[in-house]
């Protein structure tokens, strides 16, 4: 889904720094929200990307902000802002936000603000799905933090759209943990889900570079393996690549 990539990746281009630098709580998200610093607000809707949080107490304070945003959202930063805001309202995956973004689609708003709204009701769909398997507690390590469960579930699902947004934001964020590691280390020496497919290749791809950017020598074997003996010519490509440039 290219509108879904392109929405998403706006912001991880955006947003130089880790946004995982703090734990968000619900309370976190809805003071920032309730704020009036857009910058922590971009950075709080970063963090939703892959949190998997769907709680209305989120989302209706961002909705809120959204509403308020729109009569001002007629020159470059005022709808840039906007944009931000619902593309993280569709982060929430409920259904009950798509009325407000549906009015953006078909209100009379600038084209860029309604072309992001667009994308959201794709994203709002999507995330209704992914933020069951992300926010999935049975699957939960105990010791680990909601964050680096939320980005295991990712890795371990059967979703290859969202492995790969995974292996994105674990780059993106710097966060290195060896749990994630480890889980980056078990799916790519078993690709379960390894095809010629584009996706599939760049999905895994991306996990490659995620294990190898750590720098983390205790996996350079695993990327050597990928670089010597994957079949796909690509991958290995991709493989031989990170062996130079991250050890």
């Amino acid at each position: 889904m290219k509108p879904l990539v392109a929405s998403i990746l706006l912001g991880i281009s955006l947003l130089g720094s880790p946004v995982w630098a703090q734990e968000y709580t619900v309370d976190t998200y809805q003071e920032i929200f309730k704020g009036d610093n857009q910058f922590k607000q971009k950075q709080a809707i970063e963090a939703l990307t892959i949190a998997g949080l769907s709680d209305p107490a989120i989302y209706d304070v961002l909705e809120a902000k959204l509403l308020e945003s729109l009569p001002l959202a007629t020159e470059k930063n005022a709808i840039d802002y906007s944009a931000w805001l619902v593309k993280g309202l569709a982060y929430s995956g409920n259904d009950k936000y798509s009325a407000t973004i549906s009015n953006i689609v078909n209100g009379s708003y600038h084209k860029k603000l309604k072309k992001y709204a667009s994308q959201a009701l794709e994203n709002l769909a999507q995330y209704k799905k992914w933020n069951a398997i992300l926010a999935d507690n049975s699957q939960y390590v105990a010791e680990q933090s909601p964050k680096n469960n939320a980005f295991a579930n990712a890795l371990k699902s059967d979703d290859l759209e969202l492995m790969r947004l995974a292996a994105k934001r674990i780059m993106d964020d710097q966060n290195y943990d060896d749990f994630l590691l480890e889980r980056l280390s078990v799916e790519l020496k078993n690709p379960r889900l390894m095809s010629n497919d584009k996706l599939a290749i760049d999905t895994y791809a991306n996990m490659a570079k995620a294990l190898a950017a750590s720098g983390n020598t205790q996996y350079r074997e695993v990327i050597e393996n990928i670089a010597h003996n994957n079949p796909n010519k690509k991958l290995k490509s991709y493989a031989e690549s990170y062996l130079k440039k991250y050890y």
